[in-house]
């Protein structure tokens, strides 16, 4: 089944560097595949073409994000202690690793849901101190401006019908 995914991703991105657009995709791919899947993969999937302008910012932003995570790890580990407050400190590193796994790929949702959680990470007084803030902060606007340029609104498909 994830081979089946991996193939129809593949499909989408070669066809995005083609130059078709979205619908178009969809369209064609539609009988042959699961047309919600189709809807997701193709709205997720960044356009190869574009990535090129964006791949150092995408870098920093990564870079940004692991040492924000490896910083709470580093913390996390050196209590030594496992109980209940080990494993749910290690809830927020696991989705900053998925995070990331979706930001280096280019991948929509990553960045989607970096944008909801970075400014949210400011509830917690751990991340309003130096160098958390600032990193936190720069990371918000990374986030958002890639997500801008690499998913305008105008390209995204809406629902399966045209």
């Amino acid at each position: 089944m994830a081979q089946s995914a991996q193939s129809l991703e593949e499909k989408i991105e070669e066809a995005l560097l083609a130059g078709e657009s979205r619908r178009q995709i969809i369209e064609r791919f539609k009988q042959d595949e699961d047309p919600h899947k189709l809807l997701f993969h193709a709205n997720n999937i960044s356009n190869p073409a574009i990535r090129g302008k964006y791949v150092y910012l995408n870098l920093l932003l990564g870079l940004i994000l692991l040492f924000i995570t490896s910083k709470k790890m580093l913390t996390i580990f050196q209590f030594g202690a496992i109980d209940l407050f080990f494993f749910l400190s290690l809830v927020p590193v696991v989705i900053n690793f998925y995070l990331l796994r979706e930001i280096l790929r280019f991948r929509r949702i990553g960045y989607h849901f970096l944008l909801v959680l970075a400014p949210l990470s400011l509830l917690l007084p751990e991340n309003r101190i130096y160098p958390e803030l600032p990193l936190i902060l720069v990371m918000t606007a990374l986030t958002a401006f890639l997500f801008l340029k690499m998913f305008p609104r105008r390209e995204l498909v809406y629902s399966l019908e045209k």
